[in-house]
């Protein structure tokens, strides 16, 4: 979107994974093309630090020193739990127990490091090939965000912690086996009087689970039992879904489908839109290669503000401009290909590169910085300096000899033949 940052620290940014008033979560590659999560909240900087569980995206580095400081977690890639109810329908049975098991004991693992999650819901829940995964714990949830899963205590103004994770957690589950929002209301007004007065119908959920998320949906925060006492013996595991691909398998796809021919001009058209390259004419758009990149995504033209102009659908404030560009520079460290290109420039690939690789990768001597050229040339001149005195000494050597054995290797010259008179 207008307005974000193309890299955080080491973390190049392909797009945003999702946005919220607490703030932007997106789609990141550092130099060697792992993909990461980075979260930029809005406001204070959440309370979070280091915590690993197989059913936690671990949080990998905070930074807060700069502007603006941002969260990074390991990329737990699959749908939501939302987006998965809404392709499969809800969830039953031993499925259903397992997947509030892994949601609970990743909350028992939050709570017994002195943290709570503060915003659980179906979109904080990812169904990855590892099992569900919780993610962004430590942004505390408010009435105009995730409603109808704050607990009562929150609504009334009070700190929720542990307990109203706990009874997020028992929304969740409500969920997962209905697909509708439990406590859901016309108004704002309405979601509040169901989260205070109301108890929802709980008959959709297996037996062994009514117990738990009755108590964990309990008005009275007291009266909720803690998140670790919520897990249950289950064999089963909650299917993986597909999550959004990385941009490096997308440009992969791609490329596969494309001809000998067409690879090579893939490459070109990259070369001549590279940042640094040499300006080059606009590559016409009938071009298969060309438009299957603007397909992709791939490929994008910007548009191009212009002076505000009526017309009939309206105020026409910007066009599209006649530029193609990369749609992320993301991309540059994203695809392995890409990368391979870049690590073994051809010569008219060097400006490009020069452009696109980290200042940390090696360059070529030609490049040097002025200090170490500066080095270089020093140690040139000593080396030639020595090399110049040692020959003088050589030859003064080899003088010295010549003169002394030349008398040994003269010949008389011969005696003239007798003049005959």
């Amino acid at each position: 979107m207008p307005g974000d940052p193309e890299r955080l620290g080491g973390y190049w940014l392909a797009g945003r994974l999702g946005a919220g008033r607490h703030g932007v979560v997106y789609d990141a590659y550092d130099d060697e093309g792992r993909r990461f999560a980075v979260r930029v909240p809005r406001g204070p900087l959440p309370r979070v630090r280091p915590v690993t569980h197989p059913h936690l995206a671990s949080v990998l580095e905070v930074r807060s020193g700069g502007t603006p400081a941002y969260v990074v977690s390991e990329f737990a890639s699959g749908p939501s739990l939302r987006e998965a109810i809404s392709l499969h329908g809800p969830y039953a049975g031993e499925e259903l127990v397992a997947l509030a098991t892994a949601v609970a004991s990743a909350l028992a693992c939050l709570h017994a490091a002195g943290l709570a999650h503060g915003d659980l819901r179906p979109g904080k829940v990812l169904l990855t090939g590892d099992g569900p995964k919780v993610i962004c714990p430590g942004v505390p949830g408010s009435i105009g965000g995730t409603r109808t899963y704050l607990a009562p205590e929150v609504v009334t103004g009070q700190p929720g912690g542990a307990a109203g994770d706990v009874f997020a957690w028992g929304a969740l589950v409500l969920f997962a086996a209905t697909g509708d929002d439990p406590f859901r209301g016309g108004s704002m007004g309405e979601v509040m009087h169901r989260l205070l007065s109301c108890d929802p119908d709980l008959t959709a959920l297996p037996p062994r689970l009514r117990d738990r998320v009755a108590r964990a949906l309990s008005k009275d925060p007291s009266s909720r039992p803690p998140a670790s006492a919520l897990p249950l013996p289950t064999s089963a595991r909650v299917p993986s879904l597909p999550g959004p691909p990385a941009l490096g398998e997308v440009a992969e796809e791609l490329y596969a489908s494309l001809t000998a021919v067409e690879r090579d001009r893939l490459r070109d058209l990259l070369v001549e839109l590279a940042p640094g390259a040499p300006p080059a004419a606009a590559p016409s758009l009938d071009e298969p290669v060309l438009s299957r990149l603007l397909e992709s995504g791939l490929l994008v033209r910007p548009s191009v503000a212009v002076p505000p102009a009526r017309t009939d659908a309206g105020t026409l404030v910007a066009v599209t401009g006649d530029r193609l560009v990369p749609a992320t520079a993301a991309l540059f460290h994203a695809w392995p290909r890409l990368r391979g290109w870049l690590d073994r420039p051809r010569e008219e690939t060097r400006s490009w590169a020069l452009a696109c690789l980290p200042a940390s990768r090696p360059r070529r001597l030609g490049l040097l910085s002025p200090a170490l050229a500066l080095v270089a040339a020093v140690a040139l001149a000593v080396s030639v300096a020595t090399v110049v005195k040692d020959a003088r000494r050589t030859l003064e050597w080899l003088g010295d000899a010549t003169s002394g054995v030349a008398p040994l290797l003269s010949v008389p010259a011969p005696e003239p033949p007798p003049s005959r008179r």
